[in-house]
């Protein structure tokens, strides 16, 4: 854990590991037609050190249309030793637990309260579950769980030292960056109704991969549910490996942007993975290409890699 100078005590590593806390993942899930779907969170190794991607199995998942639902539980064994003189607060005092969190895509940020406890040799346990709004966030999200200063208490002659002003920061436990959208979904699919068209195809609107949006407001599929075989896509299903149409399409649409965008002046800082954008159409194509492994050496070679890739992962 780092902090920065402080005029007061604040939790060290040391003190960290005395108090012993443990903290699961975060959950992730969104609402669709009334069912919860689960979205998992896979470490994403092109970026920092916890930084991690959300994923939808389903191919369905849209920060603009679903709201998104989190969930994570902490457990500080040893709480008596945040309080009293060679703790943060006195004995007195009543410590607060919460996620601060923050996207500068969005231009939004605030915090979470989760709850508060104070000085006991028991077991704390507490659970963080919280809801962002649709179309409320985009590009990614930083979360950092804090302790902080809820009521100071009564400070005695021996805790004149320790923090005294409610809100006050005494530690910061954890820091995620969670990228939830860009390439969270295997492709932004929206559905549209169009008597007299195929029942799919891909739209390119983007002007700079580097910048633009992995979004379907840049790039899209668009699946036309007045086609009279719209129904053998079966999207309705959880799993879209039950759907072998809609792998061979999402297999062909992604081959189209990749050979789209590999007509950017940008393509050799798109595969060595530099000087784009978090959530950009360039991240996103280099996300696939290196996660993956596509082979991009021929569009030949490309489309078997990623039906290969496809049909044995999904």
């Amino acid at each position: 854990m780092s902090t920065a100078l402080s005029l007061f005590p604040v939790i060290t590593e040391e003190l960290e590991n005395k108090i012993a806390v443990e903290a699961s993942r975060y959950k992730f899930y969104y609402l669709e037609e009334n069912e919860y779907h689960i979205l998992e969170c896979e470490t994403d190794a092109q970026l920092q050190n916890n930084s991690y991607q959300i994923i939808d199995q389903r191919g369905q998942w849209d920060p603009e249309r679903h709201a998104l639902y989190l969930e994570k539980k902490y457990f500080i064994n040893n709480p008596h030793f945040l309080f009293g003189e060679n703790g943060v607060a006195s004995k007195d005092a009543e410590i607060g637990l919460a996620v601060m969190w923050s996207s500068k895509t969005s231009n939004q940020r605030g915090i979470n309260h989760i709850g508060s406890f104070r000085n006991s040799s028991d077991e704390v346990e507490l659970s963080l579950e919280t809801e962002f709004k649709a179309g409320s966030l985009r590009g990614s999200i930083h979360l950092e769980t804090i302790l902080y200063l809820k009521d100071p208490g009564k400070l005695t002659e021996k805790e004149k030292h320790l923090a005294d002003t409610s809100g006050v920061i005494l530690g910061r436990l954890d820091s995620d960056i969670i990228i939830i959208d860009g390439n969270g979904s295997i492709f932004p699919i929206v559905e549209v109704e169009h008597k007299s068209r195929p029942l799919w195809w891909v739209e390119c609107d983007w002007a700079d991969p580097m910048a633009d949006a992995f979004d379907e407001e840049n790039v899209r599929i668009c699946i036309n549910k007045k086609h009279k075989n719209y129904k053998v896509l079966k999207l309705a299903n959880e799993n879209i490996g039950q759907s072998p149409l809609l792998i061979e399409i999402i297999s062909t649409a992604v081959q189209i942007i990749i050979q789209k965008v590999r007509e950017s002046e940008s393509w050799t800082e798109i595969k060595n993975g530099v000087n784009f954008d978090s959530g950009s159409i360039a991240q996103a194509v280099h996300y696939f290409l290196n996660t993956f492994e596509w082979d991009v050496n021929s569009p030949e070679d490309l489309a078997i890699s990623i039906r290969q890739d496809l049909e044995t992962r999904i």
